[in-house]
């Protein structure tokens, strides 16, 4: 049995990389190696996970060795593959923020629930999906949903315009926009300088790094044994995970949605 779920960051949050670099950047964020776009290793997210269960449960609870392995194994019998970005927040002069995303993203995300429509679950999210793509595929520039009064739309310096669709997936809502792949993969993250005190309170060491910012959106496969936990599910879903470092400071915290229970929002 294979669940999709949608990954939303109602906090910044920093899945570092762990690569050393000469960069101004000190600590930078998991990046897909051919796209450079924001990831969440598979490795990071199912760590991030069993930690969270580890403290509701019992860290000695056999269902968590059940679900992710014994500890130092790769064994489990949950296979958590990697989270990949579907949205990223954007600043625009009509309102706050749209959700971006791109046509190459919405067609990767076809073909993750294609692979995994074994049982025909997702064949209407599909189905309203490469509806949508045909609609979007060839965007030059960017295009949003929602109709306004000012027809100078800029998100960030990218011009925007309207384009009306009788219905968008049941994933998006109107505050959905679309770049161009280009527009897209040249987003800049934000990056935040940081600085750890001495016992004086003076400013000691100063850092910089990178984010992922919050009201992101990832989309990621598990693929569960056919005698699942339906306990695993019920948490996953109604309970704020934190996913990343800097808990201290409030980084990283998630919530976690089924792809088919997503509502408009």
């Amino acid at each position: 049995m294979t669940t999709i779920y949608l990954l939303k960051a109602i906090t910044n949050m920093h899945v570092g990389s762990g690569d050393v670099n000469i960069d101004i950047i000190d600590n930078k964020v998991q990046k897909d190696a051919t796209t450079q776009l924001p990831i969440i290793y598979s490795s990071s997210l199912k760590g991030a996970l069993r930690e969270h269960f580890e403290n509701k449960w019992d860290r000695n609870d056999k269902k968590i060795d059940y679900i992710f392995g014994k500890e130092g194994s790769s064994g489990g019998r949950y296979s958590f593959f990697e989270a990949n970005i579907l949205t990223l927040p954007q600043r625009s002069n009509v309102k706050p923020y749209f959700n971006v995303t791109s046509p190459s993203i919405i067609e990767q995300l076809i073909k993750t629930l294609t692979i995994f429509n074994n049982e025909d679950s997702f064949t209407p999210l599909i189905h309203s999906l490469k509806n949508f793509y045909e609609v979007i595929k060839d965007t030059k520039e960017a295009v949003i949903f929602e109709e306004f009064e000012n027809n100078n739309i800029y998100l960030e310096d990218i011009k925007a315009s309207y384009k009306k669709v009788e219905e968008l997936p049941p994933i998006f809502n109107k505050n959905l926009a679309v770049l161009s792949d280009m527009n897209f993969m040249q987003i800049e993250l934000p990056v935040i300088a940081r600085n750890s005190l001495d016992e004086n309170g003076k400013s000691k060491t100063l850092w910089y790094e990178e984010i992922v910012p919050k009201e992101s959106t990832f989309f990621f496969s598990l693929i569960k044994d056919k005698d699942f936990i339906k306990e695993f599910d019920e948490i996953l879903e109604n309970e704020i995970i934190q996913i990343g470092a800097n808990r201290s400071i409030g980084y990283g915290f998630c919530t976690l949605k089924n792809i088919l229970r997503i509502k408009d929002e």
